[in-house]
């Protein structure tokens, strides 16, 4: 379907990215299902995108009262199999500096594991 899905062009793009920021929108009423239809992506593009490290973010928190925050958290670690989330406000920025610590961390994690010589690569 045009229009629809994150395009070859784009996972063309994330192919030479060492580590993924995948961030779902935590006001949506869908959040499993946004998360299975990037996951699924990933896997039908192929090129190893869905071994990629990721670091899996839930947006938009200032917009939700405790009790949704704590249902679209919740929601989005089901969806991930227990896999950890973080929770992040774009607008405000409340808990961004966590989401960058916790990508330069998988970043320098990656760099760690190259093999020893090999030129920095994503």
């Amino acid at each position: 379907m045009k229009g629809r899905g994150m395009g070859d062009r784009f996972l063309g793009h994330i192919e030479r990215c060492s580590v993924l920021l995948h961030i779902i929108d935590g006001t949506s009423e869908s959040i499993g299902q946004n998360f299975n239809t990037v996951i699924n992506e990933l896997e039908a593009y192929g090129g190893n995108l869905i071994d990629k490290p990721r670091v899996t973010v839930l947006n938009k928190i200032d917009e939700l009262n405790e009790d949704d925050l704590e249902f679209a958290l919740s929601a989005l670690r089901g969806a991930t199999g227990g896999m950890p989330v973080l929770a992040m406000s774009g607008g405000t920025g409340e808990g961004t500096s966590k989401v960058l610590r916790s990508l330069m961390e998988e970043v320098h994690v990656v760099r760690a594991e190259a093999p020893a010589g090999a030129p920095w690569r994503p």
